[in-house]
């Protein structure tokens, strides 16, 4: 422990990435290596509308998508006069719209639908223009008994939005607001078949919002203002519908929406006198949340980004770190793949070789994280050492080809995670590797592309894991 203690001194003295080295454009040392966790209280839909960035890639969105869809919901909120507490409901839920997301693209689903079926197509607003046919030939939203895949994934959807939502700390009505988004106002949605006003009216709210804006942002205000007229009363509310039509006229505030200013413009929004802040326990659940949106994404990442972070947080205590830089280092372990929510599923998916075009978009995800984490102010400080997950200490990793001199230990430390999670899970085209032999693997590459050192400790802390979970 005094040599592993006496590395990490030595060590922290390297920057993160060397400012000025070009790899990435803005990537550079402006924050510490290991950011203090003692963080004040945080606003949460600050840190909730930076991060639906990241929804918004799950969802096959353009960037903005969610907080757009939240300056159109509060605005109807305001023209329905709805109470001070409803509003704090529907905030929520609107912000967390997407978080029982498993990965399923939603924006080509509207437009695709709008395309090749009419108007009256019973279907899910957002539904899979590639599911279609499976879909009406299952006999729709009409057959109960037997739902078809693409329902049940809607029901999965639905489901674990809900939870998400109670997990974080959010009203029961935010959370059935969410369960219910796709409902459909003739009765032939999603999960319940709801009809009319037994939809949450919150719900009803969202799911216009959040179609309003796909159709707005890809074809243009008239476009989006017909979609409304000819889906009111199927769809949508038809009260919500001329509410939302009377703003065609007001073209200064939709070209607001496609400003920089929009994230700004939804956090404004937000209901003042209720507005919700968290302590480190609160940044923490937000980060675990997260992490299984990131790990629903594809079948073969099951529970990953929990277990790195437990072994990532085993390995630096085995070295002596602080407990503060621990949770730091938690939160990036949790976050490091959040970047695969900008990788299409079928790569993520895909059990067989990938062509080179499919590997340098996977490859390009650690990018993503880095794009999205450094915009969250509660986040900021360890984007980098998320980032850095698949970087090896003579250069060869990826997407910076960073050498040793520019991973500090928390990096170093989460690459070993990182690769032991990933040889140790079961897959469903093979089994886990045992501990013995996934560490036999790592040790080839130490001093090359691994940290010896950290690989040292997660050997050890591995063993306590082992020993502590028999008995």
């Amino acid at each position: 422990m005094r040599e592993h203690q006496k590395c990490f001194t030595e060590l922290n003295g390297f920057p993160l990435i060397s400012a000025g080295t070009g790899l990435v454009p803005g990537l550079t040392k402006s924050t510490p290596q290991i950011p203090s966790a003692a963080v004040n209280l945080v606003s949460l839909s600050e840190v909730l509308a930076a991060m639906s960035r990241a929804l918004d890639l799950t969802e096959g969105q353009s960037l903005g998508h969610t907080v757009r869809t939240t300056i159109i919901g509060m605005r109807l909120a305001e023209e329905l006069d709805l109470s001070a507490f409803d509003r704090v409901a529907l905030y929520g839920a609107l912000l967390l719209k997407d978080s029982g997301s498993s990965g399923q693209s939603r924006v080509e689903e509207v437009l695709s639908a709008d395309e090749h079926e009419p108007a009256h197509f019973h279907g899910i607003a957002h539904f899979p223009g590639r599911a279609l046919s499976a879909f009406k030939a299952a006999g729709g939203l009409l057959s109960r008994s037997k739902p078809a895949p693409a329902q049940s994934r809607l029901l999965t959807r639905a489901e674990r939005g809900e939870s998400m939502a109670l997990r974080m700390g959010f009203s029961t009505a935010t959370a059935d607001a969410i369960r219910h988004i796709d409902e459909h106002w003739d009765g032939t949605g999603i999960p319940d078949g709801r009809v009319g006003h037994e939809i949450p009216i919150f719900s009803r709210i969202i799911l216009l919002a959040q179609t309003l804006d796909a159709f707005y942002t890809q074809r243009g205000l008239l476009a989006a203002m017909k979609m409304l007229r000819e889906r009111s009363n199927q769809w949508f509310d038809p009260v919500v519908v001329r509410i939302a039509r009377s703003w065609r006229e007001d073209i200064d505030w939709w070209e607001s929406l496609q400003s920089p200013d929009a994230t700004a413009m939804a956090i404004a929004v937000e209901p003042q006198q209720h507005t919700r802040y968290v302590d480190e326990r609160g940044l923490d659940e937000v980060a675990r949340a997260f992490a299984e949106i990131i790990d629903a994404k594809s079948s073969y990442t099951y529970q990953h980004s929990t277990n790195v972070a437990k072994y990532a947080r085993a390995t630096a205590f085995e070295l002596g770190f602080e407990k503060r830089d621990v949770s730091i280092l938690n939160r990036a372990a949790l976050l490091h793949d959040i970047g695969k929510l900008g990788v299409s599923s079928r790569i993520l998916d895909k059990a067989g070789p990938m062509t080179d075009e499919e590997r340098a978009e996977m490859q390009r995800h650690p990018v993503y994280t880095w794009e999205i984490l450094q915009r969250v102010g509660a986040f900021a400080g360890f984007a980098r050492m998320a980032a850095l997950h698949h970087e090896k200490l003579d250069g060869t990793g990826y997407p910076w080809g960073v050498k040793a001199e520019e991973l500090d230990v928390p990096a170093r430390i989460l690459c070993v995670a990182d690769i032991y999670e990933a040889l140790t899970a079961h897959r469903p085209y093979r089994a886990g590797l045992t501990r013995e032999a996934a560490l036999k693997i790592i040790g080839s590459g130490s001093g090359k592309h691994v940290c010896p050192l950290a690989l040292e400790a997660l050997t050890e802390a591995t063993r306590h894991l082992r020993v502590a979970i028999a008995s």
